[in-house]
This record gives structure tokens, C-alpha cells and sequence, in this order.
């Protein structure tokens, strides 16, 4: 613990103050307005103490008395804020021994990094008192989660129109973006805003606070996530299970959307799945990136019959039984889900947020995604009743000739 000294204005002291918190939470700091105050109480009670001096306090400029201190000798280092230091600047302050020259922009990044820590420790404080305990999960509510071993395999693209797919058959859909600082799941979705999930760290949102922080995506289409500050991912990793819960409680299914980076939030999304979705496509290096996602998944405790292969980007028009086969190695129990490319008509609708629209065209990329939704929702006993739901659940069967004879071949 060191004792500081800040010589400043009022209206620029409590961004010093977070700049020495950033450097040592547990210091003891004095604030003095007045320059001429600031120099006799370092000579007095403050002595030895680090001189922080910033413009805003009356008397001469800021460096003038910064080397006026220094020139004192009664504190142990003399720091000068500067809004920005020139070269020159800097070749004055340390030629009058004042120790360092630090800038607004080295202020903004302490006071970010103190407020990063500041929101975690009180995450931790609020778990060990019980203002944070875990939140019931409502049961018979599907969790899907979609991982990847890599990025760029379109994941985030599937959850959207997967989202579309099950609300146009009448379900309330939850979408949780869990890539915490950069995930772009909302502007998939078609929603206008993304979410502030890092509001949720404070551990003080009540049902319909928690409930507002989803941003509109459609008609019974809600998506949590990302945070808006990517600094603040880390203070949401640790909630993840338990925001998962929540979503069930007001929803009648909620898809997980991942980064491509396993954390915390990954892990504990892929435990509290009822089916884990490792997407993966056909280019170079893709059955070694699914083979590792599948060995981690399996070593979390992922019973293989919870897993489904979607491997998405298909050529509609060729089947490699070879790459199915290797891909399928150690995930033999695994459903498989084959997704074909839908062209340049997906990018576009993509681009603009459409995938409430892309969910509803009549082609084979669409159908393929409503297909495999389907078949795991049936298996969870969760699929709607309808006309939509079983066509979508009968359009993964095609109809073969053998022999002049019809016959139903998946």
C-alpha cells in the first residue's frame, strides 16, 4: 500500500483517482486543489508520498509545479498528467526530475481496466453473499448449443435461421450470443440493436429487467448478447449457466450461439445442452478441428448420443462418404446434419438481417436447417404440432427408383 498526493482540479481528480486504483487498489490518496497547499503539505503530513500533479488546481501550470516538487525533494516520485506530451515536453519534465509523464489516454485505460476489475470483484462479492445464487431451470425447455472447432464455418448463420425457423412454428425463441466480445449474432438474427449482457454481471436484474436486456429479432425472436464493451466478456464467462437458466424460464426454447474460442461460457453452455452442435464444413483441416471439438466435448462429461454433427456448406450434389466417414470417427453415435450452400441469395439476406425471410424460402438451405431442428427437437419430445413442423421433419427424405419401385430413402 503507497501513499499518494494529487494536486489537480476537482473535475479532474476522480479520473486520477481511478488511474492510482488501477495502480494499487489499496493506496491512501489525498486530493489538494491549490498548488501552494499541495507543495507545504508534502513537506508535512504527505511527505514522501507519490506526487500525482495534473492541470485544474489553482496556481502556475501543472508542470511548473510538478518540477517545483521535484525540485522540493519531499516526495518519493513526481508523476505529470498531461491531455498529451511532445517530445519536448517530455525532455523538460525530466530534466526538472520529475519521474513520469503519463497522458489522457493512458488515464482512459487504467480507469477502464480498474472498472473491469471493480465489476468482477463485485460479481464475486455478490456470489459469496448469496445476492447472486443460481437460477432455477424450467424444465422441458430445449437447450441447443452450436460450438465449432473454427471459425468462419457459419455457426452463427445456422442459430439465426434455426431461431426464425422454430418461432414461425409458434415457439418463443431465446438466442444467447456467448462469442461475449465480438459475436454479431443480433444483426443475424435481424434485431436492431445488439444487447448489453454485461449488465447482468451487476447480479441486480430483476425478471423484467433481465427480460428487457433482449433485443427484438422478430416476432417470438429475442437475442441476448454480446457485451457492448468486449473488455467486459470476462466478468460475463462465469454467468453463463446460470443465464441459460433464466432463459428458460420465460421461453419455450433457447439456442446458443458460441465463440470459436472454448472459455468458461463455452464449457458451461455445452454441459447445460440437451443437444450439442459441432458445426463444421468441408475445407482443408475441418475433420481435425471437429475431431478436437469432439474429444473436448466428450471429455466434459458430453454423452456422444447429446452430440450432432452439422456439416454445413454441403455441394448439394455430391456426397464424400470418405470425408463423412473420417469426420464421424469418435463421434459414431452422433446424429449427422447435412446444411448445402444457399448461395449468394444467403449472403445477401444475411447482410441485411434477413434471416426471418431466408427462413421462410422454399430452398434447400432452409430446409435443410428446419430439418435437422426438427429431428432434435422430436427426439427431445419438444417438437410442435403442425403442418410446418412435419414437413420440415419429413423433408429430409427424398424419394429413389430401384427396380421401377419407390422407396423412402434418408
Amino acid at each position: 500500500m503507497a501513499n499518494w498526493a494529487i494536486c489537480s482540479g476537482k473535475r479532474e481528480a476522480a479520473a486520477l483517482e481511478a488511474y492510482v486504483r488501477a495502480c494499487d487498489a489499496d493506496a491512501t490518496i489525498a486530493c489538494v486543489g491549490d498548488a501552494a497547499g499541495f507543495r507545504e503539505r508534502l513537506r508535512g503530513d504527505l511527505r514522501g508520498a507519490t506526487a500525482l500533479v495534473a492541470e485544474g488546481a489553482r496556481g502556475p501550470a501543472a508542470v511548473n509545479v510538478a518540477a517545483a516538487v521535484a525540485a522540493d525533494g519531499s516526495a518519493s516520485q513526481v508523476v505529470l498528467a498531461v491531455p498529451h506530451a511532445s517530445g519536448s515536453l517530455r525532455s523538460r519534465a525530466k530534466s526538472a526530475g520529475i519521474d513520469r509523464v503519463i497522458t489522457e489516454e493512458e488515464l482512459a485505460a487504467a480507469r477502464s481496466r480498474e472498472a473491469v476489475e471493480r465489476k468482477t470483484m463485485g460479481i464475486a462479492g455478490a456470489m459469496a453473499a448469496g445476492r447472486a445464487t443460481a437460477s432455477e431451470r424450467r424444465q422441458g425447455v430445449p437447450v441447443v448449443t452450436f460450438v465449432s472447432g473454427r471459425g468462419g464455418v457459419g455457426k452463427s448463420t445456422i442459430v439465426a435461421t434455426c431461431a426464425h425457423v422454430a418461432a414461425s412454428w409458434g415457439l418463443d425463441v431465446a438466442c444467447l450470443d456467448l462469442d461475449l466480445a465480438f459475436g454479431n449474432l443480433s444483426a443475424l438474427a435481424g434485431a436492431e440493436r445488439p444487447a448489453d449482457l454485461a449488465q447482468v454481471a451487476t447480479g441486480a436484474l430483476d425478471d423484467e429487467a433481465f427480460e428487457s436486456l433482449g433485443a427484438v429479432a422478430g416476432d417470438r425472436v429475442r437475442v441476448w448478447g454480446p457485451c457492448r464493451e468486449p473488455e467486459y466478456a470476462e466478468c460475463v464467462q462465469p454467468l453463463a449457466a446460470d443465464i441459460i437458466a433464466r432463459l428458460t424460464q420465460s421461453h419455450d426454447l433457447v439456442l446458443v450461439d458460441t465463440s470459436a474460442c472454448w472459455g468458461d461460457a463455452t464449457a458451461s453452455a455445452a454441459q447445460a445442452a440437451d443437444r450439442l452442435v459441432i458445426v463444421s464444413d468441408d475445407r482443408p483441416g475441418a475433420i481435425a478441428a471437429l475431431a478436437r471439438c469432439g474429444g473436448l466435448a466428450v471429455r466434459l462429461g458430453i454423452a456422444r448420443t447429446r452430440i450432432v454433427r452439422l456439416m454445413n456448406g454441403c455441394d448439394p450434389k455430391m456426397r464424400d462418404e470418405s470425408f463423412v466417414a473420417r469426420a464421424a470417427v469418435g463421434l459414431e453415435c452422433a446424429r449427422e446434419v447435412r446444411v448445402p450452400d444457399g448461395g449468394l441469395e444467403v449472403v445477401e439476406l444475411l447482410a441485411t438481417g434477413g434471416s426471418s425471410e431466408l427462413a421462410t424460402l422454399d430452398g434447400a438451405m432452409p430446409r435443410a436447417v428446419a430439418h435437422g431442428l426438427a429431428a432434435v427437437l422430436k427426439e427431445l419430445g419438444r417438437l410442435p404440432e403442425g403442418d410446418a413442423p412435419a414437413r420440415a421433419l419429413a423433408g429430409g427424405r427424398r424419394q429413389r427408383r430401384l427396380f421401377g419401385r419407390v422407396r423412402e430413402a434418408s
